[in-house]
């Protein structure tokens, strides 16, 4: 009896049509019109756009190698963290619509915690990345241990998002982060990035994977975010989810003026 590869039960996963359709009004793209895919010739409802939820401009508030050096707890607050070089900083810009944040192709960068502030409403905390850094292991100990200790003691928190890459899905070392965050009972959110690189089907089969692997963890937030840094697909949406997380979502209309 044959035993089927990964990849080959990755391949037999079968997408829903909803999925598709999401993804479609991200921006991701359409699936091509044959008759495998038929069900994209039938039209439904058309959906109202939606208006461009942008941010405030972002400032840099603070950087902190020490707890000491964490600013007053005055405003909510949002962390960013993943695996080094999958893209933390380039979604924060995209998020912002700036380019404050520090880009770089050498992992390991961001090595404290920057905390930015979104115009005075609330805070996105860049971390350091996790996994591969051209540092020796006494330091990336020494950043998982800040990490830990602001993720356990800082009231403030609303949510930790955890970037993943789309074209892999969950690896290790995030599925050893997300165990630490849910032993802390920290509410946390995957977000895909890259999301522009994978073809349609293969994104669609890769967010079902993720989703599956969430499943176990109690304080993990069930709806995976999919967005692209290089295309904007997905931003938008994140920004509304985040602006109503902090409590600052306006009505519609205040964003078509």
């Amino acid at each position: 009896m044959s035993t089927l590869s990964n990849r080959q039960r990755f391949n037999q996963i079968q997408p829903p049509q909803k999925l598709y359709e999401k993804l479609e009004r991200l921006g991701f793209g359409s699936l091509r019109r044959t008759k495998r895919f038929a069900w994209q010739n039938k039209a439904g409802p058309s959906e109202a756009k939606e208006p461009e939820y942008n941010f405030p401009l972002l400032s840099f508030f603070a950087g902190a190698k020490t707890p000491a050096s964490f600013p007053p707890e005055d405003l909510g607050e949002v962390a960013v963290v993943g695996r080094s070089n999958v893209g933390k900083s380039s979604l924060l810009n995209c998020l912002a619509a700036t380019t404050i944040v520090r880009v770089s192709d050498k992992p390991g960068l961001t090595q404290q915690l920057n905390f930015f502030s979104v115009g005075r409403l609330f805070y996105m905390v860049d971390m350091p990345g996790y996994g591969f850094a051209l540092v020796d292991e006494k330091e990336r100990e020494q950043w998982r241990s800040l990490m830990e200790y602001y993720i356990s003691n800082r009231k403030t928190l609303k949510r930790v998002y955890l970037v993943v890459d789309a074209r892999h899905g969950l690896k290790v070392a995030d599925l050893d982060f997300l165990r630490m965050l849910d032993s802390k009972k920290v509410k946390f959110q995957i977000v895909m990035t890259k999301g522009d690189i994978p073809v349609l089907p293969t994104l669609a089969r890769r967010i079902i994977t993720v989703q599956e692997g969430i499943k176990g963890f109690r304080n993990a937030v069930q709806d995976v975010l999919v967005v692209s840094s290089k295309t904007g697909a997905g931003v938008n949406q994140m920004r509304k989810e985040m602006l109503f997380l902090m409590g600052h979502l306006k009505p519609k209309e205040f964003y078509t003026k």
